[in-house]
C-alpha cells in the first residue's frame, strides 16, 4: 500500500481533488502537448472526466494511482504520473505527462522515478508495461533513461517494460520483506537492506546486463555512491543474468582485484513436474518450533560454511536470516522445516510463501549423514506442503553445487541464470 503524499526533492505526488480541474485542464491545453492525441483528448470536457476517473480510482481495494505531480517551490500542478494494476499477478501499466512549461527540466523523470521506486517496494510490482506513439521521441527517451525496453512498433505505437529481470534475485528480495527497498539507477537497480549491512545479496546492484569489459573502476565508484549514506555495508556485489555462462576469462579484471565470480542457476518446480517418493516412517520431517532447534540450525550452517567465510561475520549472517525467518513464520508465510533424528538436526531448509510462488531457502545437511537421501526426503515433504499452496517453487543454487541434479531428479526445471561479482574485505 502507498502512503501518500510521495516527495522527492523538487516535487510532491499526491491524490487529485476536484480544485484540481482548471488547472488539469490547462495543462493539458497547450498545442505542443496535445500533439500526439486525437484534438478530442485535450478538450476541457474530455480533461475534466479523466480527473474524475483518478479520483474515483482512489476507492478501496485500490488498483490504481494516478498521482498529481506537485511542484513543492511553489505549489503549482505540473503534470501527472500513474501506475495501473493488470489483471496479471505483479504487473502495472504506467504513464505519465507533464505540462508544456515544466519540459526539459528533468521533472517527468523525477516524478517517475518516485512513483516506479514506490510501485516495486510498496505494491508487489515487478513488471510494469506502457506505451506510446512510435514518433514520441521525448517520451522515448525518458523510458530510457527510466530502464524500459522497447519492442518494435507497431500500428504507430511502441511498447515498453521494465522488470527486475531475475527471478532468483526477485524473490530474494521479497523474502527481505519492508526491511529492504529497491531503488532505479542507471543500467540497473541497488538493492538495499540497511538492517543487515553483512548481507551481501541483500545490499547489491542488480545490473541489467553484464558489465562492460574495462568497466570495473566505473562500477566501483557508483557502488560507492549508491551506498555512501551506509558506512557498514563494505562489500561490493553486482549481479546481473545471462543466457549463456561466459566463464572466469571474460572477468579477469574483477578477478584480478580479488572479487569472486558465481553463477546461480534458477530453477522451477509444479504439480505437473514434481515426482514424488515414498517418504520414510523412521524419520522425523517438522518445522523448527523451539530456540534449541534454531541453535541446532545456527551450528549446521557453521560447520558447513565455506572457509573464507569467517565464523563472525557467518553468524551476523546467520542471525539476520533466522529473525527474518522466524517473522515470515509468525505471519504465516511457511516454514523452516528440519530432519530431526530425536532431537538433533540432520537436515534443513526453508519454504516461504509469495505471491504465486514458493521459495527454498538455505539447504543444509550435516556432512556425517550427506548422501543418505536426507535432503531429498526433506525436500519432497516440503514440496508437497508447498505447492497445495502455490503454483510453483523456486530453488536457486551455485552452478557447481552438489545438490543441483538432487533438485533435478527431484522435478525441480532449469528457469534462468544469474552471475555475479562479490569482493569484501580479506578477498584481495
Amino acid at each position: 500500500m502507498l502512503i501518500l503524499p510521495l516527495q522527492s526533492p523538487r516535487l510532491i505526488l499526491r491524490d487529485f481533488v476536484a480544485d484540481d480541474r482548471e488547472p488539469y485542464g490547462r495543462l493539458r491545453g497547450g498545442l505542443a502537448f496535445g500533439r500526439h492525441y486525437a484534438a478530442a483528448e485535450t478538450s476541457p470536457a474530455f480533461s475534466a472526466q479523466l480527473l474524475e476517473r483518478f479520483i474515483g480510482q482512489q476507492q478501496s481495494p485500490r488498483r490504481a494511482w494516478q498521482l498529481a505531480v506537485i511542484r513543492r517551490d511553489d505549489g503549482r500542478l505540473i503534470g501527472s504520473v500513474g501506475l495501473r494494476l493488470t489483471l496479471s499477478d505483479g504487473v502495472a501499466s504506467f504513464g505519465a505527462e507533464l505540462a508544456e512549461a515544466a519540459w526539459g527540466q528533468g521533472y517527468a523523470e523525477e516524478a517517475a522515478r518516485l512513483l516506479l521506486d514506490a510501485g516495486f517496494n510498496h505494491l508487489g510490482v515487478n513488471r510494469v508495461e506502457a506505451d506510446t506513439a512510435e514518433g514520441n521521441a521525448s517520451a522515448l527517451r525518458l523510458a530510457g533513461r527510466l530502464g524500459f525496453v522497447a519492442a518494435p512498433a507497431r500500428d504507430g505505437r511502441v511498447s515498453l517494460a521494465l522488470s527486475l529481470g531475475m527471478l532468483g534475485a526477485q524473490s530474494e528480495w521479497r523474502m527481505l520483506g519492508a526491511s529492504s527497498s529497491l531503488r532505479r539507477i542507471d543500467g540497473g537497480w541497488r538493492l538495499l537492506t540497511a538492517d543487515q549491512p553483512g548481507f551481501y545479496f541483500g545490499n547489491a546492484l542488480l545490473l541489467d546486463h553484464a558489465p562492460e569489459p574495462g568497466s570495473r573502476r566505473e562500477w566501483e565508484r557508483r557502488i560507492a555512491a549508491a551506498f555512501a549514506d551506509y558506512p557498514a555495508i563494505r562489500h561490493r556485489v553486482l549481479q546481473w543474468p545471462v543466457e549463456k555462462s561466459a566463464g572466469l576469462d571474460a572477468h579477469q579484471e574483477w578477478l584480478s582485484a580479488g572479487y569472486r565470480y558465481d553463477e546461480t542457476i534458477v530453477l522451477l518446480m509444479t504439480g505437473e513436474t514434481l515426482r514424488p517418493a515414498p517418504l520414510s516412517p523412521s524419520l522425523t520431517i517438522r518445522p523448527l518450533t523451539s530456540d534449541e532447534d534454531w541453535a541446532q540450525w545456527q551450528r549446521l550452517f557453521l560447520d558447513t560454511r565455506e572457509a573464507e567465510h569467517l565464523e563472525e561475520d557467518y553468524l551476523t549472517f546467520l542471525a539476520g536470516h533466522e529473525r527474518r525467518y522466524r517473522q515470515l513464520e509468525a505471519e504465516g508465510k511457511g516454514h523452516t522445516w528440519g530432519v530431526f533424528d530425536g532431537r538433533a538436526l540432520l537436515s534443513c531448509a526453508g519454504l516461504f510463501l509469495q505471491p504465486g510462488l514458493g521459495c527454498v531457502q538455505q539447504v543444509a545437511t550435516a556432512e556425517h549423514v550427506r548422501r543418505l537421501g536426507l535432503a531429498s526426503q526433506l525436500l519432497i515433504h516440503m514440496a508437497q506442503w508447498g505447492l497445495q499452496r502455490a503454483p510453483r517453487l523456486l530453488v536457486a543454487a551455485d552452478a557447481h553445487y552438489h545438490a543441483l541434479q538432487l533438485y533435478r531428479q527431484l522435478g525441480f526445471v532449469d528457469a534462468g541464470r544469474e552471475a555475479s561479482l562479490c569482493w569484501w574485505s580479506g578477498r584481495a
